[in-house]
């Protein structure tokens, strides 16, 4: 039991350590989601250049959310986002590219007959 009330702490202490402390090749890029729909949604937003999925990022009803994206080389984020919680073929991936401090407004028509 004592074994086992140190061993944990002392592995989650490593499993902590495990982040990449290596910085993107060409930095961040800040950036904001608004939401323009009028009702509060959430989205899944996929980051495509460092590889990282961002599940469920709520925003209120004419809310929005700070961002910071790793860019390209041109100083870009590139992403790909879509409303989260939803059949795929409801609500497809749609990819885009963010400067930073620019703004993307989401606007997602309502499903009919749900």
């Amino acid at each position: 039991m004592n074994l086992t009330k140190l061993a944990v702490p002392l592995l989650c202490l490593l499993l902590w350590g495990c982040n990449s402390s290596i910085p993107p090749e060409y930095g961040m890029v800040d950036w904001s989601l608004s939401n323009g729909s009028g009702n509060s949604l959430a989205l899944a937003v996929y980051d495509k250049i460092c590889k990282r999925s961002y599940f469920r990022i709520r925003l209120t009803r004419s809310g929005q959310r700070n961002m910071s994206t790793c860019a390209n080389s041109e100083g870009i984020a590139e992403i790909r986002y879509r409303r989260a919680g939803y059949d795929k073929g409801d609500y497809p991936w749609t990819d885009t590219r963010m400067n930073r401090n620019q703004s993307l407004v989401i606007r997602f028509q309502g499903l009919l007959g749900r």
